[in-house]
């Protein structure tokens, strides 16, 4: 079993030249410990730093932001084809007492994200052991193949494994995601980033109704739900044998970066003291992440924050049809809710890039228009569409708080095995909320709008806001306590930031707030 490192030696040895070929022999270290004797004494321009992150952004961006983009198409496709006959067709509903109940649908609805909880572990386990590229690329392949496999699905219980399966393969995605953006990007750089790659989701849905919207008016020999998953999933195989080969594993195995671009990556994590890469899986991290204070405050407002998207993604057809739009047009004004999305996690990201320390509040302060639409939905007369409509369309603020959770875990994790640990760890609680969230739509209660949801949803979030602040002060307060400890610099700082060192073994390490 792996022990934590004792850093005595990397705090007093004198050869500190010696002390890195000692961690890069024992293959404890990092990967570019390969490189790292070329950084010493180089010194970036303004304009090399930026000329290297254009170029990597005009690469790694459009392939995560479509890859992301295809995922939240793909397991969001039952909602439009709600509208499309797949409820009546695979008999997602049974008849009692009250008249329909949709209990079948929220269980379609809410096994994908158990799924995608059964998958998350191995999914973080594999990111790291894995080549991320290669990795990558086939899981999009395999779950576009289970998309393209619904059109095939004859029952309900046929349909409960295929959104499982879906689930568990479309785990594999978000860990590795993460791990790319801490591996290519210094943290500051890292919330605007996130913020591209998950905004897809606001575009993916805006472009997923329109495309289905489009697709359910083909007359052909199949129900139009079933084109819908044809289509979208032979677009997500194509597309992940695309990521296979263009997709790199870390940058010093890129195809786009020549020698000198590979030594400026080196360069540019030193400070940040959180290394590229570290494929020896070590124990004592996994342990660390699951004892971290701040890693339970993170699931606890992812919690909170998810307890929005089962409503959203899962029944935001039926919600928004219950406003009094026809089917066809339900499923394109739920469109309106990814335009929301996209445009506030770009201003967002941007935000967080330019003003230093600002993502716990920015998580904050957009619950605040979660909380006001899901009171909007629930308080406001449906007669008039206007009101409950602008209620659901804010509701999509939800995605800047979840972005900055994920920038804040980033930044505030080193040692590349608790990096994957805690990912696991955040896109279970992801999980766990989406896979709770469908069951408050209670049919019976669409007269009264839904109260079960909506007063979850303000308490929830309203909560996300209160946990948000602790992690702020337990954070700064960590942060003072280290600056009692003088930063090191030159080898030494190099010693501590490839030496695959946790957040709490490194004692030059600063937290993000």
């Amino acid at each position: 079993m792996e022990k934590a490192h004792d850093i005595s030696h990397l705090e007093h040895a004198n050869d500190k030249y010696d002390g890195l070929q000692k961690i890069e022999a024992s293959g404890t270290g990092d990967v570019a410990l390969k490189l790292v004797s070329h950084t010493h004494g180089l010194t970036l321009s303004r304009a090399e730093e930026k000329g290297y992150l254009r170029r990597i952004d005009m690469v790694l961006m459009p392939l995560m932001f479509i890859t992301f983009g295809l995922q939240y198409m793909d397991k969001s496709l039952l909602s439009a084809a709600a509208q499309s006959g797949i409820i009546q067709d695979l008999h997602l509903y049974t008849l009692d007492s009250q008249g329909l109940n949709l209990r079948r649908y929220s269980y379609c609805t809410m096994i994908f994200y158990w799924g995608y909880f059964t998958g998350a572990f191995p999914a973080a386990y594999l990111s790291q052991r894995a080549p991320l590229g290669r990795y990558a690329g086939i899981a999009i392949a395999v779950w576009g193949a289970i998309t393209i496999a619904t059109v095939g699905v004859k029952s309900y219980g046929g349909f409960l494994v295929q959104r499982f399966f879906l689930g568990l393969t479309e785990a594999a995605i978000s860990p590795a995601f993460s791990l790319i953006t801490a591996m290519w990007y210094k943290r500051d750089e890292q919330p605007l980033r996130i913020a591209i790659w998950y905004s897809s989701t606001g575009f993916g849905g805006l472009v997923g109704s329109l495309a289905t919207y489009g697709i359910g008016h083909i007359k052909g020999p199949l129900a139009p739900w079933k084109y819908q998953y044809l289509i979208i999933g032979s677009i997500t195989v194509i597309w992940g044998l695309l990521i296979f080969f263009l997709l790199p594993n870390n940058p010093l195995a890129a195809w786009f970066l020549n020698q000198n671009h590979r030594i400026i990556a080196v360069h540019r994590m030193k400070s940040e003291q959180t290394g590229l890469e570290n494929k020896r899986f070590k124990w004592y991290q996994a342990r660390e992440a699951l004892l971290d204070p701040k890693n339970w405050l993170l699931v606890l407002m992812t919690l909170c924050t998810h307890m929005v998207n089962g409503g959203v993604s899962g029944f935001g057809t039926i919600i928004v049809r219950s406003f009094g739009y026809s089917p066809l047009k339900s499923v394109l004004m739920v469109g309106c809710v990814g335009v929301v999305v996209l445009g506030s996690l770009l201003i967002s990201g941007f935000l967080s890039v330019y003003i230093k320390d600002m993502r716990v509040y920015i998580a904050v302060v957009c619950s605040i228009p979660v909380i006001a639409g899901a009171s909007a939905i629930w308080k406001l007369s449906w007669a008039s569409h206007a009101g409950p409509m602008a209620g659901f369309c804010i509701l999509g603020f939800f995605a800047v708080s979840y972005v900055m959770i994920l920038a804040l875990m980033n930044a505030n994790t080193a040692g590349h095995t608790k990096k994957a640990v805690t990912a696991g760890m955040i896109w279970a609680a992801y999980c766990v909320a989406n896979g709770v969230s469908p069951l408050l739509i209670l049919a019976p209660e669409e007269p009264t709008h839904y109260p079960t949801e909506f007063k979850t949803i303000i308490g929830a979030l309203s909560a996300n806001i209160c946990i948000g602040l602790g992690l702020r002060f337990y954070l700064a307060r960590e942060n003072k306590r280290r600056n009692t400890v003088s930063l090191a610099e030159g080898q030494d700082l190099e010693l501590t930031a490839y030496a695959d060192l946790t957040d709490r073994e490194n004692p030059n390490f600063r937290f993000c707030l």
